[in-house]
Protein backbone atom coordinates (compact mmCIF):
# COMPACT_ATOMS: atom_id res chain seq x y z
CA UNK A 1 0.00 0.00 0.00
CA UNK A 2 1.18 3.53 -0.73
CA UNK A 3 2.38 5.52 2.28
CA UNK A 4 -0.07 8.33 1.55
CA UNK A 5 -2.58 7.34 -1.12
CA UNK A 6 -4.33 10.20 -2.89
CA UNK A 7 -7.58 8.26 -3.39
CA UNK A 8 -8.89 6.13 -0.55
CA UNK A 9 -11.97 5.12 1.41
CA UNK A 10 -12.16 5.10 5.17
CA UNK A 11 -14.80 4.31 7.76
CA UNK A 12 -14.69 6.07 11.16
CA UNK A 13 -12.28 4.23 13.47
CA UNK A 14 -10.85 2.07 10.67
CA UNK A 15 -7.67 2.30 8.60
CA UNK A 16 -7.69 3.85 5.16
CA UNK A 17 -7.94 1.63 2.09
CA UNK A 18 -6.47 2.82 -1.25
CA UNK A 19 -9.05 2.63 -4.05
CA UNK A 20 -9.38 3.40 -7.74
CA UNK A 21 -12.28 5.73 -8.50
CA UNK A 22 -14.19 6.25 -11.76
CA UNK A 23 -15.15 9.90 -11.63
CA UNK A 24 -17.30 12.12 -13.82
CA UNK A 25 -15.89 15.64 -13.91
CA UNK A 26 -18.72 18.02 -14.80
CA UNK A 27 -18.33 21.24 -16.84
CA UNK A 28 -18.93 23.42 -13.76
CA UNK A 29 -15.94 21.83 -11.98
CA UNK A 30 -17.93 19.57 -9.65
CA UNK A 31 -17.08 15.91 -9.22
CA UNK A 32 -19.37 12.88 -9.28
CA UNK A 33 -17.91 9.51 -8.21
CA UNK A 34 -19.49 6.71 -10.28
CA UNK A 35 -17.68 3.54 -9.11
CA UNK A 36 -14.71 2.55 -6.97
CA UNK A 37 -12.53 -0.56 -6.88
CA UNK A 38 -11.00 -1.98 -3.72
CA UNK A 39 -7.53 -3.59 -3.76
CA UNK A 40 -9.19 -7.03 -4.21
CA UNK A 41 -10.67 -5.72 -7.54
CA UNK A 42 -14.24 -5.74 -6.22
CA UNK A 43 -16.22 -2.94 -7.87
CA UNK A 44 -18.80 -0.84 -6.02
CA UNK A 45 -21.24 1.48 -7.76
CA UNK A 46 -21.94 4.81 -6.07
CA UNK A 47 -25.72 5.16 -6.08
CA UNK A 48 -26.06 8.40 -4.13
CA UNK A 49 -23.88 11.20 -2.75
CA UNK A 50 -25.11 12.46 0.63
CA UNK A 51 -22.45 15.04 1.19
CA UNK A 52 -19.33 16.55 -0.37
CA UNK A 53 -17.03 18.31 2.10
CA UNK A 54 -13.72 20.07 1.34
CA UNK A 55 -11.01 18.47 3.49
CA UNK A 56 -9.93 21.87 4.79
CA UNK A 57 -13.17 21.92 6.84
CA UNK A 58 -12.49 18.54 8.46
CA UNK A 59 -10.36 17.75 11.51
CA UNK A 60 -7.50 16.34 9.41
CA UNK A 61 -7.52 19.40 7.14
CA UNK A 62 -5.58 19.39 3.90
CA UNK A 63 -6.49 19.78 0.27
CA UNK A 64 -9.09 17.72 -1.51
CA UNK A 65 -12.63 16.58 -0.90
CA UNK A 66 -14.53 13.89 1.03
CA UNK A 67 -17.70 12.25 -0.28
CA UNK A 68 -20.19 10.46 1.94
CA UNK A 69 -21.58 7.99 -0.56
CA UNK A 70 -24.17 5.23 -0.69
CA UNK A 71 -23.34 1.91 -2.34
CA UNK A 72 -25.02 -1.50 -2.47
CA UNK A 73 -22.96 -2.65 0.54
CA UNK A 74 -23.75 0.44 2.62
CA UNK A 75 -22.50 3.95 3.25
CA UNK A 76 -18.82 4.81 2.86
CA UNK A 77 -16.51 7.80 2.81
CA UNK A 78 -14.41 8.39 -0.32
CA UNK A 79 -11.46 10.76 -0.05
CA UNK A 80 -9.80 12.52 -2.98
CA UNK A 81 -6.91 14.01 -1.01
CA UNK A 82 -5.17 16.30 -3.47
CA UNK A 83 -5.48 19.98 -4.35
CA UNK A 84 -6.45 19.25 -7.97
CA UNK A 85 -9.79 17.94 -6.68
CA UNK A 86 -10.76 21.08 -4.87
CA UNK A 87 -9.62 24.25 -6.57
CA UNK A 88 -11.67 27.40 -6.70
CA UNK A 89 -12.09 28.26 -10.35
CA UNK A 90 -11.56 31.91 -11.12
CA UNK A 91 -12.13 31.41 -14.83
CA UNK A 92 -15.35 33.15 -15.81
CA UNK A 93 -17.01 34.38 -19.01
CA UNK A 94 -14.40 37.15 -19.42
CA UNK A 95 -11.97 34.37 -20.33
CA UNK A 96 -14.44 32.68 -22.64
CA UNK A 97 -14.35 32.21 -26.35
CA UNK A 98 -17.14 31.06 -28.64
CA UNK A 99 -15.16 27.90 -29.53
CA UNK A 100 -14.07 27.08 -25.98
CA UNK A 101 -16.40 24.52 -24.46
CA UNK A 102 -16.21 23.09 -20.95
CA UNK A 103 -17.11 19.43 -21.19
CA UNK A 104 -17.92 16.52 -18.86
CA UNK A 105 -15.07 14.02 -18.66
CA UNK A 106 -14.99 10.53 -17.14
CA UNK A 107 -11.67 9.32 -15.82
CA UNK A 108 -10.26 6.60 -13.58
CA UNK A 109 -8.10 7.91 -10.76
CA UNK A 110 -5.68 5.53 -9.04
CA UNK A 111 -4.59 5.59 -5.37
CA UNK A 112 -1.27 7.27 -6.25
CA UNK A 113 -3.03 10.15 -8.06
CA UNK A 114 -2.33 8.96 -11.60
CA UNK A 115 -5.33 8.92 -13.91
CA UNK A 116 -6.59 7.48 -17.17
CA UNK A 117 -9.13 9.30 -19.34
CA UNK A 118 -12.16 7.19 -20.32
CA UNK A 119 -14.54 9.43 -22.32
CA UNK A 120 -15.98 12.92 -22.77
CA UNK A 121 -19.00 14.60 -24.36
CA UNK A 122 -19.20 17.46 -26.88
CA UNK A 123 -22.59 18.64 -28.17
CA UNK A 124 -24.22 15.59 -26.56
CA UNK A 125 -21.96 13.23 -28.53
CA UNK A 126 -19.82 10.82 -26.51
CA UNK A 127 -16.23 10.09 -27.48
CA UNK A 128 -14.30 7.16 -26.00
CA UNK A 129 -10.65 7.89 -25.42
CA UNK A 130 -8.75 5.00 -26.91
CA UNK A 131 -5.27 6.25 -26.06
CA UNK A 132 -3.56 9.23 -24.46
CA UNK A 133 -0.68 10.12 -26.74
CA UNK A 134 0.85 13.03 -24.81
CA UNK A 135 0.30 15.15 -21.71
CA UNK A 136 2.08 18.49 -21.44
CA UNK A 137 1.66 21.85 -19.76
CA UNK A 138 0.65 24.36 -22.38
CA UNK A 139 -2.08 26.65 -23.54
CA UNK A 140 -4.25 27.11 -26.55
CA UNK A 141 -3.74 30.36 -28.42
CA UNK A 142 -6.95 30.07 -30.45
CA UNK A 143 -9.52 29.93 -27.63
CA UNK A 144 -7.63 31.42 -24.70
CA UNK A 145 -6.82 28.96 -21.98
CA UNK A 146 -3.97 27.01 -20.51
CA UNK A 147 -3.37 24.01 -18.33
CA UNK A 148 -2.59 20.38 -18.96
CA UNK A 149 -2.95 19.60 -22.66
CA UNK A 150 -3.95 15.98 -23.39
CA UNK A 151 -3.44 14.77 -26.95
CA UNK A 152 -5.77 11.77 -27.28
CA UNK A 153 -7.06 9.30 -29.86
CA UNK A 154 -10.86 9.26 -29.74
CA UNK A 155 -13.73 7.27 -31.22
CA UNK A 156 -17.36 8.38 -31.48
CA UNK A 157 -19.66 5.95 -29.64
CA UNK A 158 -23.33 5.67 -28.71
CA UNK A 159 -24.56 7.57 -25.67
CA UNK A 160 -25.07 4.57 -23.35
CA UNK A 161 -22.81 1.85 -24.75
CA UNK A 162 -19.49 1.61 -26.54
CA UNK A 163 -20.89 0.49 -29.89
CA UNK A 164 -20.19 2.69 -32.87
CA UNK A 165 -23.34 4.51 -34.07
CA UNK A 166 -22.36 4.01 -37.73
CA UNK A 167 -20.02 1.00 -38.15
CA UNK A 168 -19.51 1.69 -41.86
CA UNK A 169 -18.27 5.19 -41.13
CA UNK A 170 -16.26 4.96 -37.90
CA UNK A 171 -15.16 8.35 -36.64
CA UNK A 172 -11.66 8.03 -35.18
CA UNK A 173 -9.33 10.97 -34.82
CA UNK A 174 -6.93 12.81 -32.59
CA UNK A 175 -8.20 15.57 -30.33
CA UNK A 176 -6.94 17.96 -27.67
CA UNK A 177 -8.48 18.05 -24.21
CA UNK A 178 -7.34 20.64 -21.65
CA UNK A 179 -7.51 20.57 -17.85
CA UNK A 180 -7.73 24.17 -16.59
CA UNK A 181 -7.69 24.75 -12.80
CA UNK A 182 -10.58 22.36 -12.07
CA UNK A 183 -12.47 22.16 -15.37
CA UNK A 184 -11.93 20.34 -18.67
CA UNK A 185 -12.39 22.05 -22.02
CA UNK A 186 -12.01 21.43 -25.74
CA UNK A 187 -11.67 23.70 -28.73
CA UNK A 188 -15.10 23.24 -30.24
CA UNK A 189 -14.24 21.96 -33.69
CA UNK A 190 -13.70 18.27 -33.08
Amino acid sequence: MDENPVIYCKQPGETLVPVTVRLKWLPDGTLQPLHYWLPDDSCHEVTHIYDMTPLKYLRDGGAGVRFKAKTAIGDTYLYLADNKFYGKNFIDNRYGHERKEYVPVVLDIFPNGNYELVCFWVDELRYNIEKTIDISKRGTFTVGGLGLHHKVKIRLVNEYDDDCPDPDNILRREAALYFEINKWFVEKNI
